[in-house]
């Protein structure tokens, strides 16, 4: 089975049952290592960290894919900033500390 990257509401779709399927992961192994399976409760939370990492991948391209970007915010929206430096002359040291 291969899965057509050019349909994004497929991928879209595959998205939603991994996000699904990264949950379901982290109930089961959670109350596997409860339950005293500490080595099924890794061994799942190992699988729902892959199921993540792919997702967060898919997401990733699908946004890429699409041609709707974001406006980018004027000059005169942005707010200013101010920024106040300290004097230098409060904060040295004139002599070093001893080493005992």
């Amino acid at each position: 089975m291969r899965i057509d990257l050019s349909d994004l509401d497929r991928l879209e779709g595959f998205v939603d049952a991994l996000a699904r399927l990264f949950y379901c992961l982290m109930v089961i192994a959670f109350f596997a290592a409860i339950l005293g399976s500490a080595g099924t409760g890794l061994f799942l939370l190992i699988l729902g960290g892959a199921a993540f990492v792919v997702r967060a991948g898919l997401e990733d391209f699908i946004a890429s894919r699409t041609d709707s970007s974001p406006p980018e915010p004027k000059a005169e929206d942005e707010p200013g900033i101010t920024v106040y430096r300290a004097r230098a002359s409060r904060n040295t040291r004139t002599r070093s500390k001893p080493a005992v």
